[in-house]
């Protein structure tokens, strides 16, 4: 998820951008709008206050009006406590943000607030709004014209009040953008959830498995795209089955006619005296057709290990120490192996595993035959069991070159050795252990020595 190149990361960075970005916008128009509404609703009260103020500034100046000086109206001081006008409680008494000055049309200052300023304001003596660098204010021309009152608000006070508006609607987007990420997220995530069963679906499929991938629940933007990608693997395993029949067939009709080429061969050298001059070219026609002989069954081998030959029939575990005896028998009975093979059948009895005896026999077959062919000759080929179903086969020799371990067990990849081979032994082990779910490790130099190799079998176990 957290990755760049991921689906789920683009969509829930596009989407929480996009969001924010249109939040962002309607929180702005929504503060234009909302500054032209209160610009309105503090001229408002300008206006009401001066008309309201009129009458008791009359009585006021009756009673306390002065021909020498202006009249000062004492205000409250702030945070005094004065009794509710309905008696329902205390009300603490804050700044008082409206001043006021009353003139006459003369200009002069006849009464102010004990807030407002000593100078009269800058604005003219008329009827309506005028705004200098501090104030927004309103004459009203009352008393028969003969008197203006002008009622003032500070700027800085309406900035103020914008400024903490905004902020009481901004801060709950800023707390709340974290949350609509994680919501996108989850949301973007539960959205995916079917590609993402598709990608697992083809993760845990093995190299030979090309049955068509589950739809039932894909979205459509990713339905054709499954539908392609199923008649793909259908033409895939079509030329794949195309091609391992033509590999079994060939290699299996080419066993008769070499091994009938072989015993004419054999029969010629018994009959060719030791003098003969084509003697030698019959001895390098026998090598060359027994060399075709064990490459043809390492094709028809490899054919079956494809064909996806490997878990027992039954799907339970098969004892399997009865067929690894018969496989060290038989491999004892060839020169290469004669004498050879060490192996402690103590164990035997306990190898079991979820495989066909047919696919552990070939495994086994190729994993001694290749001891045999790359150990030296003085050194034994040394089988151990290790439990129920981990088999090493070792053997003395050349450490192998670290970079070619890793590719032992690509098909006719060999070795730096001078030991005759086609190199497809460890393919087809490693192909038959993942049809099974079971795993070949490679070693060189072996555990413990500081020459040869090893290759461990770890079976599966139902």
């Amino acid at each position: 998820m957290f990755s760049t190149k991921s689906l789920q990361f683009a969509l829930t960075k596009r989407l929480t951008v996009m969001i924010s970005l249109f939040w962002i916008a309607g929180s702005l128009l929504a503060d234009f709008t909302m500054y032209h509404e209160m610009q309105e609703v503090f001229d408002s009260s300008l206006v009401k206050s001066a008309y309201r103020y009129a009458p008791l500034i009359d009585d006021y100046l009756i009673h306390n009006g002065s021909d020498s000086q202006t009249v000062v109206v004492k205000s409250p001081e702030p945070g005094e406590i004065r009794t509710g006008d309905r008696g329902e409680g205390e009300d603490e008494i804050g700044t008082d943000y409206l001043m006021y000055q009353v003139r006459d049309v003369s200009g002069r200052l006849l009464l102010r607030s004990a807030n407002a300023e000593q100078e009269p304001f800058s604005a003219p003596l008329l009827e309506g709004f005028h705004t200098d660098d501090d104030f927004r204010i309103y004459s009203a021309v009352v008393h028969d014209g003969t008197r203006v009152i002008q009622v003032a608000e500070s700027l800085n006070h309406r900035h103020e009040a914008l400024i903490a508006s905004v902020s009481a609607q901004f801060l709950p987007i800023i707390l709340l953008i974290p949350a609509v990420i994680i919501g996108i997220i989850f949301a973007v995530r539960q959205g995916l959830q079917p590609v993402r069963r598709v990608r697992d679906d083809i993760e845990a499929r093995s190299e030979g498995n090309l049955s068509p991938i589950e739809q039932d629940d894909a979205p459509d933007e990713i339905h054709t795209m499954i539908t392609a990608v199923n008649r793909l693997m259908e033409k895939l395993d079509a030329a794949l089955r195309a091609e391992r029949t033509f590999t079994a067939h060939s290699a299996h009709e080419l066993r008769t006619p070499i091994a009938a080429a072989l015993a004419q061969t054999q029969r010629l050298l018994l009959e060719l005296p030791a003098d003969h001059p084509g003697l030698k070219r019959a001895q390098q026609t026998e090598e060359s057709l027994k060399r075709l002989s064990r490459l043809s069954e390492k094709l028809l081998q490899l054919a079956r290990a494809e064909a996806g030959v490997g878990t027992s029939p039954t799907g339970k575990n098969q004892k399997l120490g009865t067929t690894l005896g018969l496989v060290i028998d038989d491999l004892e009975r060839v020169s290469d192996g004669a004498g050879r093979i060490e192996w402690d059948g103590k164990n035997a009895a306990e190898l079991n595993a979820n495989i066909d005896v047919d696919a552990f026999a070939i495994c086994m077959r190729n994993l001694i035959e290749n001891a045999l062919k790359h150990g030296k000759d003085d050194s034994p080929v040394v089988i151990e069991i290790k439990g129920s179903n981990v088999i090493r086969v070792s053997n003395g020799g050349d450490v192998v070159d670290p970079r070619d371990m890793t590719e032992l067990t690509a098909r006719f990849k060999r070795a730096q050795t001078k030991a005759r081979g086609a190199g497809l032994g460890l393919s087809i082990v490693e192909t038959i252990m993942q049809n099974t779910g079971g795993k070949l490790t490679l070693s060189s130099p072996r555990p413990d020595h500081a020459d040869g190799f090893m290759a461990e079998l770890w079976l599966h176990q139902s």
